[in-house]
Protein backbone atom coordinates (compact mmCIF):
# COMPACT_ATOMS: atom_id res chain seq x y z
CA UNK A 1 0.00 0.00 0.00
CA UNK A 2 1.42 3.43 -1.00
CA UNK A 3 1.06 5.32 2.27
CA UNK A 4 4.21 7.44 2.10
CA UNK A 5 2.34 10.66 1.51
CA UNK A 6 -0.14 10.07 4.29
CA UNK A 7 0.43 11.20 7.84
CA UNK A 8 1.15 8.23 10.12
CA UNK A 9 -1.15 9.43 12.89
CA UNK A 10 -4.03 9.78 10.45
CA UNK A 11 -3.43 6.24 9.22
CA UNK A 12 -3.47 4.82 12.72
CA UNK A 13 -6.64 6.66 13.70
CA UNK A 14 -8.42 6.36 10.33
CA UNK A 15 -9.42 10.07 10.33
CA UNK A 16 -10.19 10.15 6.62
CA UNK A 17 -13.65 11.73 6.66
CA UNK A 18 -16.64 9.93 5.17
CA UNK A 19 -14.77 7.91 2.57
CA UNK A 20 -11.58 5.92 2.90
CA UNK A 21 -9.39 5.16 -0.08
CA UNK A 22 -7.22 2.19 -0.90
CA UNK A 23 -4.39 3.32 -3.20
CA UNK A 24 -2.21 0.75 -4.99
CA UNK A 25 1.33 1.14 -6.19
CA UNK A 26 -0.01 1.36 -9.72
CA UNK A 27 -1.99 4.46 -8.80
CA UNK A 28 -5.42 2.81 -9.01
CA UNK A 29 -7.96 4.26 -6.60
CA UNK A 30 -10.72 2.07 -5.19
CA UNK A 31 -13.35 3.50 -2.84
CA UNK A 32 -13.79 1.38 0.27
CA UNK A 33 -16.99 0.97 2.29
CA UNK A 34 -16.91 2.61 5.73
CA UNK A 35 -15.27 0.16 8.14
CA UNK A 36 -16.77 1.45 11.35
CA UNK A 37 -14.53 -0.51 13.71
CA UNK A 38 -11.50 1.38 12.37
CA UNK A 39 -13.11 4.79 12.92
CA UNK A 40 -13.50 6.96 16.02
CA UNK A 41 -17.03 6.62 17.44
CA UNK A 42 -18.21 10.10 16.39
CA UNK A 43 -16.94 9.69 12.85
CA UNK A 44 -18.57 6.26 12.53
CA UNK A 45 -21.91 7.71 13.64
CA UNK A 46 -21.51 10.52 11.10
CA UNK A 47 -20.87 8.03 8.29
CA UNK A 48 -24.02 6.08 9.18
CA UNK A 49 -26.17 9.20 9.34
CA UNK A 50 -25.13 10.47 5.89
CA UNK A 51 -25.91 7.28 3.96
CA UNK A 52 -28.79 7.22 1.48
CA UNK A 53 -31.37 4.88 2.99
CA UNK A 54 -34.58 3.33 1.68
CA UNK A 55 -37.55 1.45 3.13
CA UNK A 56 -39.96 -1.12 1.70
CA UNK A 57 -42.99 -1.70 3.93
CA UNK A 58 -45.23 -4.69 3.30
CA UNK A 59 -48.56 -5.12 5.12
CA UNK A 60 -50.42 -8.37 4.60
CA UNK A 61 -54.04 -9.03 5.41
CA UNK A 62 -55.74 -11.41 7.78
CA UNK A 63 -52.92 -12.63 9.98
CA UNK A 64 -50.75 -15.72 10.32
CA UNK A 65 -51.23 -18.06 13.23
CA UNK A 66 -48.23 -17.76 15.59
CA UNK A 67 -47.36 -21.46 15.52
CA UNK A 68 -47.03 -21.19 11.72
CA UNK A 69 -44.78 -18.11 11.70
CA UNK A 70 -42.48 -18.12 14.73
CA UNK A 71 -39.60 -20.55 15.31
CA UNK A 72 -40.43 -24.11 16.19
CA UNK A 73 -37.20 -24.44 18.17
CA UNK A 74 -36.92 -21.65 20.75
CA UNK A 75 -34.29 -23.23 22.97
CA UNK A 76 -31.00 -21.53 23.92
CA UNK A 77 -32.39 -17.98 23.95
CA UNK A 78 -30.10 -15.34 25.47
CA UNK A 79 -31.50 -12.55 27.62
CA UNK A 80 -30.99 -9.00 26.31
CA UNK A 81 -29.26 -7.03 29.09
CA UNK A 82 -31.20 -4.17 30.70
CA UNK A 83 -34.29 -4.85 28.61
CA UNK A 84 -37.91 -5.04 29.70
CA UNK A 85 -38.35 -8.71 28.82
CA UNK A 86 -36.33 -9.49 25.71
CA UNK A 87 -34.44 -12.54 24.45
CA UNK A 88 -32.53 -13.37 21.26
CA UNK A 89 -31.01 -16.21 19.27
CA UNK A 90 -28.79 -16.02 16.19
CA UNK A 91 -30.58 -17.12 13.03
CA UNK A 92 -27.40 -18.92 11.92
CA UNK A 93 -28.22 -21.52 14.58
CA UNK A 94 -31.31 -22.47 12.55
CA UNK A 95 -29.27 -23.37 9.45
CA UNK A 96 -30.14 -26.73 7.98
CA UNK A 97 -33.73 -26.59 9.20
CA UNK A 98 -36.83 -24.57 8.52
CA UNK A 99 -37.38 -21.86 11.11
CA UNK A 100 -41.13 -22.36 10.90
CA UNK A 101 -43.96 -23.50 8.65
CA UNK A 102 -43.87 -20.16 6.81
CA UNK A 103 -40.16 -19.23 7.04
CA UNK A 104 -38.33 -22.16 5.50
CA UNK A 105 -34.74 -22.91 4.46
CA UNK A 106 -34.98 -20.69 1.39
CA UNK A 107 -34.38 -17.75 3.73
CA UNK A 108 -30.94 -19.00 4.80
CA UNK A 109 -29.16 -16.89 2.21
CA UNK A 110 -30.23 -13.67 3.92
CA UNK A 111 -30.11 -14.74 7.60
CA UNK A 112 -27.34 -12.22 8.32
CA UNK A 113 -29.66 -9.42 7.14
CA UNK A 114 -32.84 -10.68 8.79
CA UNK A 115 -34.61 -10.28 12.15
CA UNK A 116 -37.78 -12.08 13.28
CA UNK A 117 -39.80 -10.38 16.04
CA UNK A 118 -42.12 -12.28 18.38
CA UNK A 119 -44.54 -10.70 20.84
CA UNK A 120 -45.09 -7.26 19.28
CA UNK A 121 -48.61 -6.13 20.18
CA UNK A 122 -50.80 -3.12 19.47
CA UNK A 123 -51.24 -1.31 22.78
CA UNK A 124 -54.64 -0.07 23.74
CA UNK A 125 -58.00 0.25 22.13
CA UNK A 126 -61.32 -1.50 22.40
CA UNK A 127 -61.75 -3.12 19.01
CA UNK A 128 -61.10 -6.69 17.93
CA UNK A 129 -60.88 -7.38 14.22
CA UNK A 130 -59.47 -6.18 10.93
CA UNK A 131 -57.80 -2.79 11.14
CA UNK A 132 -56.02 -0.08 9.17
CA UNK A 133 -53.93 0.98 12.16
CA UNK A 134 -50.78 -1.14 11.92
CA UNK A 135 -48.49 1.42 10.23
CA UNK A 136 -49.59 4.09 12.71
CA UNK A 137 -49.14 1.96 15.84
CA UNK A 138 -52.69 2.67 17.01
CA UNK A 139 -55.84 0.68 17.67
CA UNK A 140 -58.61 2.85 19.09
CA UNK A 141 -60.82 3.69 16.15
CA UNK A 142 -62.04 0.29 15.08
CA UNK A 143 -60.92 -0.25 11.51
CA UNK A 144 -60.11 3.46 11.15
CA UNK A 145 -57.43 4.76 13.55
CA UNK A 146 -58.23 7.87 15.59
CA UNK A 147 -54.67 9.16 16.06
CA UNK A 148 -51.54 10.22 14.22
CA UNK A 149 -50.37 9.33 10.74
CA UNK A 150 -48.78 6.22 9.26
CA UNK A 151 -45.03 5.65 9.36
CA UNK A 152 -44.55 5.96 5.58
CA UNK A 153 -46.11 9.44 5.64
CA UNK A 154 -43.75 10.47 8.46
CA UNK A 155 -40.79 9.22 6.39
CA UNK A 156 -41.99 10.98 3.25
CA UNK A 157 -42.37 14.30 5.08
CA UNK A 158 -39.12 14.09 7.03
CA UNK A 159 -36.16 16.29 6.08
CA UNK A 160 -33.94 13.50 7.43
CA UNK A 161 -35.01 11.20 4.60
CA UNK A 162 -35.30 13.81 1.83
CA UNK A 163 -33.51 17.10 1.33
CA UNK A 164 -35.62 20.23 0.88
CA UNK A 165 -34.55 20.66 -2.74
CA UNK A 166 -34.44 17.00 -3.74
CA UNK A 167 -36.53 16.05 -6.77
CA UNK A 168 -38.20 12.63 -6.84
CA UNK A 169 -41.03 10.96 -8.70
CA UNK A 170 -42.74 10.63 -5.32
CA UNK A 171 -41.47 10.62 -1.74
CA UNK A 172 -43.62 7.61 -0.85
CA UNK A 173 -45.16 5.26 -3.37
CA UNK A 174 -47.99 2.93 -2.36
CA UNK A 175 -48.95 -0.01 -4.53
CA UNK A 176 -51.79 -2.37 -3.69
CA UNK A 177 -52.48 -5.98 -4.51
CA UNK A 178 -55.95 -6.77 -3.25
CA UNK A 179 -56.92 -3.29 -1.99
CA UNK A 180 -54.92 -3.21 1.25
CA UNK A 181 -53.95 0.44 1.01
CA UNK A 182 -56.11 2.03 3.72
CA UNK A 183 -53.10 1.43 5.97
CA UNK A 184 -51.37 4.60 4.71
CA UNK A 185 -52.80 7.93 5.83
CA UNK A 186 -52.02 11.49 6.84
CA UNK A 187 -54.04 13.67 9.18
CA UNK A 188 -55.21 17.06 7.90
CA UNK A 189 -57.08 19.45 10.21
CA UNK A 190 -57.73 16.52 12.52
CA UNK A 191 -59.27 14.40 9.77
CA UNK A 192 -57.78 11.15 8.54
CA UNK A 193 -56.78 11.42 4.87
CA UNK A 194 -56.07 8.09 3.16
CA UNK A 195 -53.04 8.21 0.86
CA UNK A 196 -53.54 7.70 -2.84
CA UNK A 197 -52.31 4.32 -4.04
CA UNK A 198 -51.55 2.47 -7.24
CA UNK A 199 -53.04 -0.86 -8.25
CA UNK A 200 -50.84 -3.46 -9.89
CA UNK A 201 -47.74 -3.26 -12.04
CA UNK A 202 -48.99 -1.08 -14.91
CA UNK A 203 -49.93 1.87 -12.71
CA UNK A 204 -46.62 1.60 -10.84
CA UNK A 205 -44.71 1.57 -14.15
CA UNK A 206 -46.51 4.69 -15.35
CA UNK A 207 -45.86 6.47 -12.07
CA UNK A 208 -42.13 5.72 -11.96
CA UNK A 209 -41.04 5.78 -15.58
CA UNK A 210 -43.52 7.74 -17.69
CA UNK A 211 -41.25 10.78 -17.69
CA UNK A 212 -37.99 8.94 -18.39
CA UNK A 213 -36.20 8.54 -21.69
CA UNK A 214 -35.42 5.06 -22.95
CA UNK A 215 -31.90 6.17 -23.91
CA UNK A 216 -28.91 5.23 -21.76
CA UNK A 217 -27.07 8.40 -20.62
CA UNK A 218 -23.74 8.97 -22.38
CA UNK A 219 -22.02 9.03 -18.98
CA UNK A 220 -22.73 5.31 -18.79
CA UNK A 221 -20.53 4.61 -21.83
CA UNK A 222 -18.08 1.80 -21.08
CA UNK A 223 -15.34 2.58 -23.62
CA UNK A 224 -13.04 3.95 -20.92
CA UNK A 225 -13.00 0.58 -19.13
CA UNK A 226 -10.57 -1.07 -21.49
CA UNK A 227 -8.10 -2.42 -18.94
CA UNK A 228 -8.31 -6.21 -19.04
CA UNK A 229 -7.22 -6.43 -15.41
CA UNK A 230 -10.01 -5.61 -12.97
CA UNK A 231 -9.37 -2.83 -10.47
CA UNK A 232 -9.99 -5.16 -7.56
CA UNK A 233 -7.27 -7.48 -8.90
CA UNK A 234 -4.75 -4.65 -8.88
CA UNK A 235 -5.27 -3.94 -5.18
CA UNK A 236 -6.11 -7.48 -4.03
CA UNK A 237 -2.98 -7.87 -1.88
CA UNK A 238 -3.70 -4.56 -0.15
CA UNK A 239 -7.25 -5.70 0.60
CA UNK A 240 -5.99 -8.93 2.13
CA UNK A 241 -3.59 -6.96 4.35
CA UNK A 242 -6.43 -4.77 5.49
CA UNK A 243 -8.43 -7.89 6.43
CA UNK A 244 -5.63 -8.85 8.84
CA UNK A 245 -5.89 -5.60 10.79
CA UNK A 246 -6.45 -6.67 14.43
CA UNK A 247 -8.83 -3.74 14.99
CA UNK A 248 -11.15 -4.89 12.23
CA UNK A 249 -14.36 -6.28 13.75
CA UNK A 250 -16.11 -9.44 12.58
CA UNK A 251 -18.94 -7.32 11.15
CA UNK A 252 -16.49 -5.17 9.18
CA UNK A 253 -14.70 -8.26 7.86
CA UNK A 254 -18.05 -9.41 6.49
CA UNK A 255 -18.58 -5.95 4.97
CA UNK A 256 -15.15 -6.13 3.33
CA UNK A 257 -15.77 -9.64 1.99
CA UNK A 258 -19.13 -8.60 0.52
CA UNK A 259 -17.51 -5.46 -0.89
CA UNK A 260 -14.76 -7.39 -2.70
CA UNK A 261 -17.34 -9.77 -4.19
CA UNK A 262 -19.53 -6.84 -5.19
CA UNK A 263 -16.67 -5.05 -6.96
CA UNK A 264 -15.81 -8.21 -8.86
CA UNK A 265 -19.43 -8.48 -10.02
CA UNK A 266 -19.72 -4.79 -10.89
CA UNK A 267 -16.48 -4.66 -12.85
CA UNK A 268 -17.43 -7.82 -14.70
CA UNK A 269 -20.71 -6.19 -15.76
CA UNK A 270 -18.85 -3.06 -16.88
CA UNK A 271 -16.43 -5.11 -19.01
CA UNK A 272 -19.39 -6.98 -20.47
CA UNK A 273 -20.99 -3.66 -21.46
CA UNK A 274 -23.96 -3.92 -19.07
CA UNK A 275 -23.95 -0.61 -17.17
CA UNK A 276 -26.71 0.54 -14.88
CA UNK A 277 -29.32 2.34 -16.98
CA UNK A 278 -31.77 4.81 -15.50
CA UNK A 279 -33.76 5.06 -18.68
CA UNK A 280 -37.24 3.65 -19.09
CA UNK A 281 -37.02 -0.16 -18.67
CA UNK A 282 -38.66 -2.78 -20.86
CA UNK A 283 -40.98 -4.88 -18.68
CA UNK A 284 -43.73 -7.25 -19.79
CA UNK A 285 -46.58 -5.82 -17.70
CA UNK A 286 -49.47 -8.02 -16.62
CA UNK A 287 -52.16 -5.49 -15.72
CA UNK A 288 -52.59 -4.08 -19.21
CA UNK A 289 -55.92 -2.34 -18.53
CA UNK A 290 -57.95 -1.21 -15.53
CA UNK A 291 -61.00 -2.49 -13.71
CA UNK A 292 -62.67 -2.62 -10.31
CA UNK A 293 -59.94 -1.85 -7.74
CA UNK A 294 -61.66 -3.99 -5.11
CA UNK A 295 -61.54 -6.93 -7.50
CA UNK A 296 -57.92 -6.67 -8.63
CA UNK A 297 -56.73 -8.93 -10.19
CA UNK A 298 -59.91 -11.04 -10.48
CA UNK A 299 -61.90 -8.53 -12.52
CA UNK A 300 -61.32 -9.63 -16.13
CA UNK A 301 -61.01 -6.00 -17.22
CA UNK A 302 -57.52 -5.92 -15.67
CA UNK A 303 -56.47 -8.63 -18.18
CA UNK A 304 -54.07 -10.20 -15.64
CA UNK A 305 -53.03 -13.72 -16.54
CA UNK A 306 -50.48 -14.41 -13.81
CA UNK A 307 -50.42 -12.70 -10.41
CA UNK A 308 -46.96 -14.03 -9.67
CA UNK A 309 -45.54 -12.01 -12.53
CA UNK A 310 -47.30 -8.89 -11.22
CA UNK A 311 -45.29 -9.17 -8.00
CA UNK A 312 -42.10 -9.99 -9.91
CA UNK A 313 -42.58 -6.87 -12.03
CA UNK A 314 -43.18 -4.75 -8.95
CA UNK A 315 -39.98 -6.11 -7.38
CA UNK A 316 -38.01 -5.25 -10.51
CA UNK A 317 -39.41 -1.73 -10.60
CA UNK A 318 -38.71 -1.09 -6.90
CA UNK A 319 -35.10 -2.18 -7.39
CA UNK A 320 -34.64 0.17 -10.33
CA UNK A 321 -36.44 3.02 -8.54
CA UNK A 322 -34.06 2.70 -5.57
CA UNK A 323 -30.99 2.35 -7.78
CA UNK A 324 -31.89 5.49 -9.73
CA UNK A 325 -33.14 7.33 -6.60
CA UNK A 326 -36.65 7.93 -7.94
CA UNK A 327 -38.08 7.34 -4.47
CA UNK A 328 -36.87 6.08 -1.09
CA UNK A 329 -40.09 4.79 0.48
CA UNK A 330 -42.42 2.12 -0.96
CA UNK A 331 -45.47 0.54 0.69
CA UNK A 332 -46.91 -2.72 -0.64
CA UNK A 333 -50.35 -3.80 0.49
CA UNK A 334 -51.00 -7.49 -0.08
CA UNK A 335 -54.20 -9.48 0.11
CA UNK A 336 -53.89 -11.93 -2.81
CA UNK A 337 -51.62 -14.97 -2.50
CA UNK A 338 -51.90 -17.17 -5.55
CA UNK A 339 -50.44 -17.45 -9.02
CA UNK A 340 -53.53 -17.27 -11.19
CA UNK A 341 -56.47 -14.84 -10.98
CA UNK A 342 -59.14 -17.50 -10.90
CA UNK A 343 -62.37 -16.67 -9.08
CA UNK A 344 -61.63 -16.97 -5.35
CA UNK A 345 -64.64 -19.21 -4.74
CA UNK A 346 -62.94 -21.91 -6.81
CA UNK A 347 -59.30 -21.13 -6.06
CA UNK A 348 -59.30 -20.50 -2.32
CA UNK A 349 -57.32 -17.29 -2.78
CA UNK A 350 -59.20 -15.02 -0.38
CA UNK A 351 -59.27 -15.42 3.36
CA UNK A 352 -62.89 -16.55 3.66
CA UNK A 353 -61.95 -19.45 1.40
CA UNK A 354 -59.01 -20.42 3.65
CA UNK A 355 -60.67 -21.57 6.87
CA UNK A 356 -57.83 -23.81 8.00
CA UNK A 357 -54.51 -22.74 9.44
CA UNK A 358 -52.61 -24.87 6.91
CA UNK A 359 -54.29 -23.30 3.88
CA UNK A 360 -53.78 -19.80 5.25
CA UNK A 361 -50.11 -20.52 5.98
CA UNK A 362 -49.55 -21.65 2.39
CA UNK A 363 -51.07 -18.43 1.05
CA UNK A 364 -49.05 -16.15 3.31
CA UNK A 365 -45.85 -18.10 2.66
CA UNK A 366 -46.32 -17.56 -1.07
CA UNK A 367 -46.23 -13.79 -0.61
CA UNK A 368 -43.35 -13.76 1.87
CA UNK A 369 -41.30 -15.65 -0.72
CA UNK A 370 -41.88 -12.70 -3.06
CA UNK A 371 -40.36 -10.40 -0.43
CA UNK A 372 -37.48 -12.84 -0.07
CA UNK A 373 -36.87 -12.58 -3.82
CA UNK A 374 -36.84 -8.78 -3.51
CA UNK A 375 -34.27 -9.01 -0.70
CA UNK A 376 -32.05 -11.32 -2.76
CA UNK A 377 -32.26 -8.92 -5.70
CA UNK A 378 -31.28 -6.02 -3.42
CA UNK A 379 -28.35 -8.06 -2.14
CA UNK A 380 -27.15 -8.72 -5.69
CA UNK A 381 -27.53 -5.07 -6.76
CA UNK A 382 -24.65 -2.66 -6.26
CA UNK A 383 -25.75 0.58 -4.62
CA UNK A 384 -24.51 3.26 -7.01
CA UNK A 385 -25.65 5.92 -4.51
CA UNK A 386 -23.64 4.58 -1.60
CA UNK A 387 -21.42 1.81 -0.29
CA UNK A 388 -22.18 -1.89 -0.66
CA UNK A 389 -25.41 -3.27 -2.08
CA UNK A 390 -29.01 -2.10 -1.85
CA UNK A 391 -29.79 -4.47 1.02
CA UNK A 392 -26.94 -2.93 3.03
CA UNK A 393 -28.63 0.46 2.76
CA UNK A 394 -32.32 -0.50 2.87
CA UNK A 395 -34.79 -2.13 5.20
CA UNK A 396 -37.74 -4.32 4.25
CA UNK A 397 -40.43 -4.53 6.92
CA UNK A 398 -43.01 -7.32 6.61
CA UNK A 399 -45.95 -7.37 8.98
CA UNK A 400 -49.67 -8.03 9.15
CA UNK A 401 -52.86 -6.35 10.29
CA UNK A 402 -53.68 -9.21 12.70
CA UNK A 403 -52.07 -11.80 14.88
CA UNK A 404 -53.73 -15.21 14.92
CA UNK A 405 -56.21 -15.48 12.08
CA UNK A 406 -57.96 -18.82 12.07
CA UNK A 407 -58.51 -18.95 15.84
CA UNK A 408 -59.39 -15.28 16.39
CA UNK A 409 -58.99 -11.75 15.07
CA UNK A 410 -56.59 -10.19 17.57
CA UNK A 411 -53.82 -7.62 17.78
CA UNK A 412 -51.31 -9.51 19.94
CA UNK A 413 -48.07 -11.12 18.75
CA UNK A 414 -48.26 -9.71 15.21
CA UNK A 415 -46.12 -11.68 12.71
CA UNK A 416 -43.19 -9.39 11.83
CA UNK A 417 -39.74 -9.56 10.29
CA UNK A 418 -37.21 -7.15 8.79
CA UNK A 419 -34.54 -7.70 6.17
CA UNK A 420 -31.71 -5.23 5.59
CA UNK A 421 -29.17 -3.16 7.53
CA UNK A 422 -30.38 0.35 6.57
CA UNK A 423 -26.89 1.79 6.21
CA UNK A 424 -25.59 0.02 9.31
CA UNK A 425 -28.34 1.31 11.60
CA UNK A 426 -30.00 -2.08 12.13
CA UNK A 427 -28.39 -4.91 14.05
CA UNK A 428 -29.53 -8.01 12.15
CA UNK A 429 -29.26 -11.78 12.13
CA UNK A 430 -31.53 -12.62 15.08
CA UNK A 431 -34.77 -14.13 16.29
CA UNK A 432 -36.01 -11.74 18.98
CA UNK A 433 -38.58 -12.83 21.55
CA UNK A 434 -40.29 -9.80 23.11
CA UNK A 435 -43.12 -11.64 24.83
CA UNK A 436 -43.64 -10.77 28.47
CA UNK A 437 -41.86 -13.24 30.76
CA UNK A 438 -43.05 -15.27 32.49
CA UNK A 439 -45.36 -15.78 29.54
CA UNK A 440 -48.53 -13.82 29.95
CA UNK A 441 -51.57 -15.02 28.04
CA UNK A 442 -54.76 -13.13 27.40
CA UNK A 443 -57.61 -15.43 26.40
CA UNK A 444 -54.92 -17.83 25.20
CA UNK A 445 -52.88 -15.23 23.28
CA UNK A 446 -49.39 -14.19 24.33
CA UNK A 447 -48.72 -10.46 24.75
CA UNK A 448 -45.48 -8.54 24.53
CA UNK A 449 -44.07 -5.06 24.06
CA UNK A 450 -45.62 -2.25 21.96
CA UNK A 451 -45.66 -2.97 18.23
CA UNK A 452 -45.07 0.70 17.51
CA UNK A 453 -41.47 0.25 18.68
CA UNK A 454 -40.57 -1.61 15.49
CA UNK A 455 -42.04 1.29 13.50
CA UNK A 456 -39.97 3.71 15.57
CA UNK A 457 -36.91 1.54 14.94
CA UNK A 458 -37.43 1.85 11.19
CA UNK A 459 -37.95 5.62 11.40
CA UNK A 460 -34.88 6.10 13.61
CA UNK A 461 -32.81 3.94 11.26
CA UNK A 462 -33.89 6.18 8.38
CA UNK A 463 -32.64 9.19 10.34
CA UNK A 464 -35.91 10.48 11.86
CA UNK A 465 -35.34 11.79 15.37
CA UNK A 466 -37.52 10.75 18.31
CA UNK A 467 -38.56 14.38 18.79
CA UNK A 468 -39.96 14.36 15.27
CA UNK A 469 -41.90 11.09 15.09
CA UNK A 470 -43.26 11.48 18.64
CA UNK A 471 -45.46 14.37 17.48
CA UNK A 472 -47.77 12.07 15.52
CA UNK A 473 -50.01 10.17 17.88
CA UNK A 474 -52.25 10.34 20.90
CA UNK A 475 -50.30 13.10 22.63
CA UNK A 476 -48.09 10.63 24.49
CA UNK A 477 -45.84 9.94 21.50
CA UNK A 478 -46.02 8.22 18.12
CA UNK A 479 -49.16 6.17 17.60
CA UNK A 480 -50.96 5.17 20.75
CA UNK A 481 -49.94 3.90 24.14
CA UNK A 482 -52.78 2.79 26.36
CA UNK A 483 -51.66 0.36 29.07
CA UNK A 484 -55.21 -0.92 29.55
CA UNK A 485 -56.86 -3.20 27.02
CA UNK A 486 -60.62 -3.25 26.76
CA UNK A 487 -61.41 -6.06 24.39
CA UNK A 488 -61.84 -9.82 24.40
CA UNK A 489 -64.12 -9.20 27.38
CA UNK A 490 -61.17 -7.73 29.28
CA UNK A 491 -60.42 -4.54 31.11
CA UNK A 492 -56.84 -5.18 32.13
CA UNK A 493 -53.52 -3.36 32.51
CA UNK A 494 -51.20 -5.22 30.14
CA UNK A 495 -48.53 -2.72 29.11
CA UNK A 496 -47.72 -0.32 31.95
CA UNK A 497 -44.24 -1.85 32.33
CA UNK A 498 -43.32 -0.22 28.99
CA UNK A 499 -44.33 3.28 30.08
CA UNK A 500 -40.75 4.58 30.15
CA UNK A 501 -39.63 3.09 26.81
CA UNK A 502 -42.67 2.96 24.50
CA UNK A 503 -41.44 5.95 22.44
CA UNK A 504 -37.98 4.44 21.91
CA UNK A 505 -36.66 2.24 19.12
CA UNK A 506 -35.85 -1.36 20.02
CA UNK A 507 -32.48 -0.82 21.63
CA UNK A 508 -30.96 -4.21 20.74
CA UNK A 509 -31.90 -3.68 17.08
CA UNK A 510 -31.22 0.02 16.55
CA UNK A 511 -27.60 1.14 16.25
CA UNK A 512 -27.25 4.82 17.14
Amino acid sequence: MNNKKLDKARIENRLYGRRQFLISAAGTILTLPPLLSLMPEKLAAQVISTSVKRAVIYVGGLGIDPHQFFPINQSDLIEIPDEVSGYYKELEKFKGQSISRVIDRDFEEIYSYMNIYQGLSLTGGSYMGHNNSVLSGTHSGGRDPKYGKSMDVVLAQSSSVYGANDSFVDRAIRVGIGNQMGMSFDRVNGERKISSSLIGDQQLFNKLFAGLSSEVPSSMNTDSFSNDKLIVDQVYNDLKQLEKNPRLSIDDKRVLDKYISGVFDLQSKIKAGAPVSCGKPTIGLEASASGNTYQFPYDSKWQVENVSRVYDNINEMITLAFTCDLTRVVVIGGGVWNDMPIAPSTDGGLHHECPSSEAQADRQKWMLKKLLNLAKTFKATNDVKGEGNLLDNSVILATNELGAWTTSHNIFNLPTFTIGNCGGSINSGYFLDYRQKPLRKVKGYEVGRPFKQILQTIMASMGVEKSEYSQFGDGKGFGEFNPRVKQFGLDSDLFSQYGAVHNDPLKFVFKK
